[in-house]
């Protein structure tokens, strides 16, 4: 019988079921094909009610059993936690694949404890790349937050020795290699055939253009940069609306930059976990604005593309060696909402190029479904 360990997400609790968000739910589906026995060594984050069509039970999956770690947040907070991390590993080292998915905390333990396992990290980010473009930062914080993570980076460098390394996108692969660590770049996707929808008569409405932003609220993300391009974009186009699907830490900060402006036509609607009604909302949208600071391969570009509207987008991750600027993407710079705001006005105003973007952006996506994803890293060769 193949076996696999998993250390890659949060694992949500009610009632005594475990559930996972639909984005890690669907990975999920598709792993349990290829192995007989799947743990998941994951920190628990307990519901006393839980929004159920927001989250996906994993009970009924026979063969895939969790591992609870303390729940924590972020990396600082984790690390009171690492003798629960040393613990688990210590016991939990009798599987033909381990797997740990990068920036997770400790998951290089597996290069002490799964020796007879085939390893694999999977890199998905790059926490001191994204701590280096936080303009929210001062440059004594960043110095000292990087100082802080330096360690746990050093020591999955040294887990990458005799691993399978993956990386979102080919600029983490290009990274890695000055370590000394060969990487395979990939593509991350979670689309299915059902998300795919292209509507040919789709046109931006001129009087009332729908700009949308999907993710977390998070400093990195770039979303206050979405918010003040998006006051620019009212200028010309004052019946603009907005709608900001996600949460996080920043919620609060982003409102009060609304306050604080003349905005109007903004609406968040908070974190949305089913994937049909995050296609209906991308459907009926007109533009797709991502002003991230560092990413990987940022899978919500490719399900905006997928549902057939325009993406305007900072050149993170792996975008720029999949996408071309003014083909299928319109890219702008990095905190500069003025450039973003000209982009939207750009496809706003000239209908011809606008569909023919989208048009190019969905051919191009085809290519990228999750099952050729989770095939590359999880199938057994």
């Amino acid at each position: 019988m193949s076996s696999i360990l998993i250390q890659a997400w949060t694992v949500h609790k009610s009632g005594g079921e475990y559930y996972l968000t639909y984005t890690h739910w669907i990975y999920l589906k598709e792993i349990v094909k290829y192995y007989d026995n799947i743990c998941l060594l994951s920190p628990i984050k307990i519901h006393k009610s839980l929004i159920k069509e927001e989250m996906v039970p994993i009970n009924f999956f026979t063969n895939v059993t969790v591992k609870e770690l303390p729940y924590s947040n972020s990396y600082i907070s984790a690390v009171k936690y690492f003798f629960k991390y040393l613990s688990a590993y210590k016991n939990l080292n009798k599987f033909d694949v381990s797997y740990a998915r990068y920036p997770i905390p400790f998951g290089w333990l597996q290069k002490i404890y799964m020796k007879k396992s085939k390893r694999i990290i999977h890199f998905v980010g790059d926490p001191i790349d994204t701590i280096k473009k936080n303009p929210n930062l001062s440059s004594l914080k960043k110095i000292f937050l990087i100082f802080l993570f330096i360690p746990e980076f050093l020591m999955y460098m040294w887990a990458c020795k005799k691993a399978l390394v993956y990386t979102n996108g080919f600029p983490l692969a290009k990274k890695l290699k000055k370590y000394g660590v060969e990487a395979t770049p990939i593509i991350s996707s979670t689309l299915k055939a059902e998300d795919f929808h292209f509507d040919k008569f789709k046109k931006i409405d001129i009087e009332r253009p729908k700009i949308v932003y999907v993710g977390y609220l998070r400093k990195a993300k770039g979303v206050d940069t979405v918010i003040n391009s998006f006051c620019y974009l009212q200028k010309n186009y004052p019946n603009a609306e907005l709608t900001i699907v996600g949460s996080g830490e920043s919620e609060q900060e982003l409102k009060e930059i609304i306050r604080a402006n003349p905005i109007k036509n903004v609406q968040f609607l908070g974190h949305i976990d089913s994937r049909e009604k995050l296609n209906t909302i991308l459907r009926t949208h007109d533009i797709f604005c991502f002003a991230s600071l560092s990413e990987g391969s940022p899978r919500v570009i490719l399900e905006a593309m997928a549902n057939g509207i325009n993406v305007v987008s900072t050149p993170v991750g792996s975008l720029p060696t999949i996408f071309k600027h003014n083909e299928n993407i319109l890219f702008a710079d990095f905190n500069n909402a003025t450039v973003f705001s000209d982009q939207m006005i750009n496809l706003i105003s000239n209908e011809n190029n606008a569909f023919l973007l989208r048009k190019n952006a969905f051919e191009k996506v085809k290519n990228y479904k999750i099952e050729n994803f989770l095939k590359e890293i999880f199938y057994e060769k």
